[in-house]
């Protein structure tokens, strides 16, 4: 008996049609595994970073203020100069909760950050200041100095503010040419004669 060998052309096409599918399912499943780069956000690019923390349950209003060699001023109101950028300025409690949607959004941190985003040789000044005292304990301080590339705490002080208008000088650092941290000090220097805060309507700063 001959047997009769013949296409199942019916056949193929699923067969074909199927494995385009599993092709294209592959190739989505690696895209989404592998991003790709040309997505990528942007990371923000920071040489130095000062962060300013006093107590979270303290309603006291520290103010941070950075000078650059050019004489750039980081402040309440000046929150970006040449390179330095103040990325927030914390008034204690007071204004540590925000409505959303969500509901009510608690920040519970009293914690100011300045960022250093290249090299200026020569030295820096950094101030603390308590422009509003509600507490009447005294307020400590503590500031720190952090070399991003490569990482290191470059140096850092703790201090305290008693009364309103009270101005210290944490430290000074100077910066060489190569981004390096070639000497720190103590030298106070003040800063808020040149960046006086805002008068309100009444006389209320």
């Amino acid at each position: 008996m001959k047997r009769n060998y013949h296409t199942n052309l019916a056949f193929l096409d699923l067969l074909f049609n199927t494995l385009l599918c599993f092709v294209a399912l592959f190739s989505l499943a690696f895209v989404l595994i592998n991003p790709s780069k040309k997505n990528k956000t942007v990371d923000a690019k920071a040489e130095f970073i000062i962060t300013v923390i006093w107590p979270s349950d303290m309603d006291d209003d520290v103010d941070t203020y950075v000078e650059d060699p050019e004489g750039n001023l980081v402040a309440f109101n000046r929150r970006e100069q040449g390179l330095m950028h103040l990325d927030r300025d914390d008034t204690g409690v007071t204004f540590d909760t925000i409505s959303t949607s969500f509901g009510i959004v608690k920040y519970k941190e009293n914690r100011e950050m300045v960022s250093i985003r290249g090299y200026v040789p020569g030295e820096y000044v950094v101030n603390v200041h308590m422009f509003t005292k509600r507490e009447e304990a005294e307020t400590p301080v503590t500031i720190i100095l952090e070399k991003i590339n490569p990482y290191r705490v470059v140096t850092g002080r703790n201090v305290v503010l008693v009364k309103v208008g009270e101005e210290k000088t944490a430290f000074r650092f100077t910066v060489n040419d190569e981004g390096k941290v070639i000497n720190t000090s103590q030298l106070e220097k003040s800063l808020t004669t040149t960046n006086p805060r805002p008068t309100l309507p009444g006389g209320t700063p």
